[in-house]
């Protein structure tokens, strides 16, 4: 694994020493949401980062993220508001470290992209995989790791999402072309934002039936967290089937759960810009 300095991205601007986390919460969704009206396409599913670079929305979420250093994660106790909250983290994050970083053409630019940019919350430090794997996949290893992202004994452990919801992976947008449509997710609407946001990307391009080959061609998210859509193809078959828009192809595959070929699409990494 690639190791180098930490690039805390939130460390710079005021913050008060105290900041009711409802107050800051609030803010920081309208902030996000000032974001996503101005710069997101999200029929598209595109940001326009060179726009945010400098805009007054822009430096207006800055200076929430920074208050995020003395935000109490203890007081997030609704599984609801925790789901919300980590996914816009993550998706303006991305979004952050893309401008900060100064990426061009893909994240894969620069090695530690997911590792080494960092968000101070509450006194503990969360890397995009931080967020991704230990809270939103209830500390589950990532895609060919050895390893949990926290030990025990971790203080972060306890901030971890469980049991996760397989659906995350629908509004986990990493910066490429191949990720699902960036959204904004509220609390008091999370699970239905979360069956859209399943029902959208299965109805996508990303999963492709071709009965005349008898050939079912999915995402590489299926294939990366396969243990989270319960471990092999029947399980992966029956959550598509769950999403899947009613019609001829929904019917094929049904009915040839067992005999269909699935491959793997590949992944584009270009920038969603």
């Amino acid at each position: 694994m690639f190791k180098g300095p930490k690039r805390v991205l939130n460390e710079k601007g005021d913050v008060p020493l105290e900041k009711p986390t409802e107050d800051l919460s609030a803010s920081l969704r309208e902030a996000i949401g000032d974001l996503q009206a101005q710069f997101f396409d999200l029929e598209a599913g595109r940001v326009n980062y060179r726009a945010i670079k400098g805009s007054p929305q822009y430096d207006a979420y800055l200076q929430k993220a920074a208050l995020l250093r003395n935000f109490d994660l203890s007081q997030l106790k609704d599984r609801q508001e925790k789901l919300a909250l980590w996914i816009n983290l993550y998706n303006t994050m991305v979004i952050h470290g893309v401008i900060d970083w100064d990426i061009r053409e893909s994240v894969k630019e620069n090695n530690g992209f997911f590792t080494r940019l960092k968000y101070d919350i509450g006194g503990h430090l969360f890397s995009l995989n931080d967020i991704e794997h230990g809270i939103l996949r209830g500390n589950a290893r990532p895609p060919y790791g050895f390893f949990r992202p926290f030990g025990p004994g971790d203080p972060r452990l306890p901030f971890a999402v469980t049991p996760p919801d397989p659906r995350v992976h629908f509004t986990l947008v990493c910066g490429s072309r191949s990720c699902p449509p960036i959204g904004f997710y509220i609390s008091e609407r999370i699970d239905e934002q979360l069956e859209l946001a399943a029902a959208s990307f299965i109805n996508s391009p990303e999963v492709e039936i071709i009965p005349s080959e008898n050939l079912l061609r999915i995402s590489q998210i299926f294939r990366w967290y396969r243990r989270d859509f319960g471990g092999n193809q029947r399980s992966i078959i029956q959550f598509l089937l769950r999403y899947l828009d009613a019609g001829e192809k929904k019917d094929f595959l049904e009915s040839h759960q067992e005999a269909v070929r699935v491959r793997y699409r590949d992944y584009n990494w270009s920038l969603n810009h």
